[in-house]
Order: structure tokens, then sequence, then C-alpha cells
């Protein structure tokens, strides 16, 4: 597991995926990720829908 915490981004806020995610998956600048939210367990989950299919758990 890796840790990371909000930052701000220009007048937004968000978290910097860890370099070693984006060398697994090959992630480029503008790939999409879609996020999903499950309220009862907390569990925020990525899918990067062009690369190979990995799911993050942050809590």
């Amino acid at each position: 597991m890796t840790a990371t915490k909000i930052t701000r981004i220009g007048n937004s806020k968000g978290i910097i995926i860890p370099s070693e995610v984006i060398k697994s998956q090959a992630l480029e600048e503008g790939d999409e990720v879609v996020l999903t939210f499950d309220l009862a367990s907390q569990t925020l989950s990525c899918t990067f829908p062009k690369t190979k299919q990995l799911k993050l758990t942050i809590r």
C-alpha cells in the first residue's frame, strides 16, 4: 500500500499517483481515470480504462 496526501493543484485539490503506479500501468498525461467511491466501506477505487486493470484502495 502507498499513502499519499491531498494537495493543491492550481485552484483545485487532488492526489498524486505514485510513480511506480504510473510506470507499471504505462500511464501518460491525459489518460482517463475512472473513480468509484463506496460510502459504506469508505473505499475509493481507480480504474485506468485504456491500460491494464488496476484497483487502488485508499482509506
